[in-house]
């Protein structure tokens, strides 16, 4: 794939090594004594048969963070599996989930199970360095392509008692909603489509009036419409009189009309068409390469933006050992290692006395502040006194706020401006998504907090910009992947786009815990605080950053799913066999002429005319057989799953035990079963697992806090000044 490496490996150094040679593997020791990052990701015990494991390379460097991101985790049955993307998500449910133009398995058109991997390594990197700036202590980070598929669907996969005795399923974005939230994509009168949601607060009444249907659907008094249920006859409209609606103008058109009401109106484009659009360029989210391989290309830039540690792309990805000659002559002239001293370890929480205030709303935003209270910060989340639009939908609510506390105030009232001062000075971190000017209004913008608290970590995730062409427009998932053509991605070759089972919700969360941790490192270092910025729309287009885009117009890496999201060609692809299905994956020569052999076909240059050879030997096969057969000859091979996974996985005790599940007692929906640990770390604690808080649940714990009396809270809440 020339074309990820393009943009993965840009701005490093490339050096080859053969590890099984005892000397080179010395060269490779001496550059680990002297760094302070080690990245593996070998399959488990690789990196021990080599003597590089985390027990030997800590006993040399007791300072280094060795990272090791495996396909499925260092223990448990499934260790020894190849982390290959497709087998990943065969096993875990992926292709179960996602949506297709016929029924599941369907083949998972866009890797977010190596996408969230590499964000949790990152995560998991930040905050071991972070501790180890204060107790001098290297650890074992571990996280697994799992782990990353779980990041992303931790936003969907809960359960209670309640939910699996009442078998309410999960909403998906086929089914015709019962409530007051749009969240389709429509065609419109030229052929083009486009994606709708209206989560925002009125934005379904005022998409029913843009629509001219405002008489027969009218809007609710509050605004509030989410949760809200619709009658039989207006789910009957939705259903059946919307996507005629839409045909009778052409997408530019309805675009412009949404855009002047408020609504959230999104394009589907082709993937890199985004390289194009006026927010993006403005972003600087377009940065061009010449590729040593490729040539001149296109490619996604820096999405997450410091102000006092800005980033940069330090150039091209370098060639096959490129600067083996330089990096080991380098070598001979590095200052001698101090002797390793073990030094204590600080065994909390990572981040336990990290204080988060978070502002935010919805997913994309709160789901930073939730990952960083995973790893044990203490995060207060303010909401107005009607709560988080988002709590009408549980399960999203839910994984966004897990971990925090609750306090519901009208931050308006000058009889709060001590608790938001106090709240200020005393975060290290503040986040919001608010949109542009919001923040000023309740004096919550970067120049008032810094006043208060110089040395603050503010970050600001909006939707397309803090500035800019489009910084005013509404943004939500999964409209946000049609702009970046993630939806034609998973659609497969000249279909209509279709909805991803993974989205920027998650997406912008990872981006903007790293923004966090990387602001939070950067502080620990210099005692400067700093702004962040982490728009949903840079987070997106990362999705798609294994595509380039040449000068001429060529676009490299993408469109490779075919017509029937069956996979990307004849040796990484599902096949119908004689009583169910099976997923290979195959990158080898070696590995793809033992997949023929074992299914008894020729091997051929033609893809095409594989795969239908392949596709005729599989079909009169017995999944488990052949599945075992090609196990034993070395190609990786699943069964993949075709029904949704969340409660089986929520009730594996072998996640409870990795802690990938954390189950907890709730006062009326029973237990709660949700995701919880997705990374791992060693000579450290897991902070325990708290289920998300009620609206207001924490009001006055946070008001005595910072100074509030008993009677005064009292007061406040006769006025509605809190809740």
């Amino acid at each position: 794939m020339p074309a990820a490496v393009s943009v993965f490996n840009r701005g490093k150094r490339g050096i080859e090594l053969d590890l099984t040679d005892t000397p080179q593997r010395d060269r490779l020791l001496e550059l680990i004594d002297r760094a302070d990052v080690f990245v593996e990701s070998w399959q488990p015990g690789v990196a021990e048969a080599l003597g590089l494991g985390f027990d030997a390379i800590h006993a040399r460097n007791p300072r280094l963070v060795y990272v090791s991101i495996s396909g499925f985790g260092e223990d448990g049955p499934d260790r020894d599996l190849p982390g290959y993307e497709a087998i990943v998500q065969a096993l875990l449910g992926g292709m179960a989930d996602q949506l297709g133009h016929r029924g599941a398995p369907i083949f998972v058109g866009w890797p977010f199970a190596s996408t969230g991997a590499a964000s949790l390594a990152v995560i998991g990197t930040l905050s071991a360095l972070y501790r180890r700036h204060t107790d001098g202590v290297g650890r074992h980070v571990q996280t697994s392509m799992v782990d990353g598929a779980l990041a992303y669907n931790s936003m969907m996969w809960s359960e209670t008692d309640q939910t699996v005795a009442l078998n309410t399923p999960v909403a998906g974005a086929s089914q015709t909603s019962t409530m007051r939230l749009l969240t389709r994509s429509f065609e419109c009168a030229d052929g083009e489509y486009l994606g709708m949601h209206t989560g925002a607060v009125g934005a379904f009444g005022r998409c029913m009036k843009v629509l001219g249907l405002d008489d027969r659907i009218p809007p609710s008094e509050t605004g509030m419409d989410i949760g809200v249920p619709l009658t039989d006859e207006q789910i009957k409209i939705i259903a059946e009189d919307l996507p005629a609606i839409y045909r009778t103008k052409p997408r530019a058109e309805w675009v412009q009309l949404f855009m002047d009401a408020d609504v959230c109106a999104i394009e589907h484009l082709r993937p890199t068409d985004v390289y194009d659009t006026p927010q993006a360029i403005h972003n600087q989210m377009v940065v061009e390469i010449d590729d040593p391989v490729l040539g001149p290309v296109q490619q996604v830039g820096l999405a997450a933006k410091l102000s006092a540690s800005p980033g940069a792309v330090g150039g091209p990805a370098p060639t096959v050992g490129q600067h083996t000659d330089e990096v080991l002559a380098n070598l001979a002239g590095w200052s001698p290692l101090e002797p390793a001293v073990a030094a204590t370890p600080d065994t909390r929480p990572l981040l336990d006395g990290v204080h988060v205030v978070d502002f935010g709303a919805y997913y994309a935003g709160p789901y930073s502040s939730r990952l960083l209270a995973d790893l044990g910060a203490d995060v207060i989340k303010v909401e107005t006194l009607l709560g988080d639009q988002v709590r009408g939908i549980d399960r999203v609510y839910a994984s966004a706020s897990a971990g925090k506390r609750s306090m519901a105030a009208n931050l308006k009232d000058p009889s709060l401006a001590k608790a938001l001062t106090g709240l200020l000075q005393w975060a290290d971190v503040v986040h919001h998504n608010l949109r542009p000017g919001a923040a000023d209004r309740l004096a919550l913008d970067y120049e008032s907090a810094r006043k208060l608290n110089p040395e603050l970590i503010y970050v600001h995730a909006p939707g397309w910009g803090a500035t800019g062409p489009f910084a005013f427009r509404q943004s939500f998932a999964p409209m946000l992947s049609g702009y970046i053509g993630v939806t034609f991605e998973v659609a497969g070759q000249f279909n209509p786009p279709m909805p991803p089972n993974a989205n920027e919700d998650p997406g912008n969360g990872l981006l903007g815990a790293i923004g966090m941790l990387l602001g939070l490192l950067h502080r620990q270092r210099t005692g400067e605080g700093q702004f962040v910025e982490n728009p949903q729309l840079n987070a997106t287009m990362t999705h798609l950053a294994y595509a380039v885009r040449r000068p001429d117009g060529e676009v490299i890496g993408a469109g490779m799913l075919d017509p029937l999201q069956m996979g990307f060609g004849p040796f990484e692809r599902l096949y119908e066999t004689a009583d169910g299905w099976v997923c290979i994956t195959a990158f080898a020569e070696d590995e793809r002429a033992a997949a023929v052999k074992v299914v008894g076909v020729d091997r051929v240059d033609d893809d095409d005319a594989q795969a239908d050879a392949l596709l005729s030997a599989f079909a009169g096969r017995k999944t488990e057989e052949v599945v075992a057969e090609l196990r034993a000859a070395g190609v990786a091979a699943a069964v993949p799953l075709a029904q949704k996974n969340i409660h089986a996985y929520m009730n594996d005790p072998e996640n409870r035990r990795t802690g990938r599940v954390a189950e907890c007692p709730h006062p009326t929906k029973g237990n709660v079963r949700e995701l919880a640990v997705l990374v791992r770390f060693t000579d450290a604690e897991m902070a325990p697992h708290k289920l998300a808080p009620e609206l207001g649940e924490h009001t006055d714990e946070v008001l005595a806090q910072f100074g509030y009396s008993a009677d005064e809270i009292a007061a406040l809440r006769e006025a509605k000044a809190v809740r």
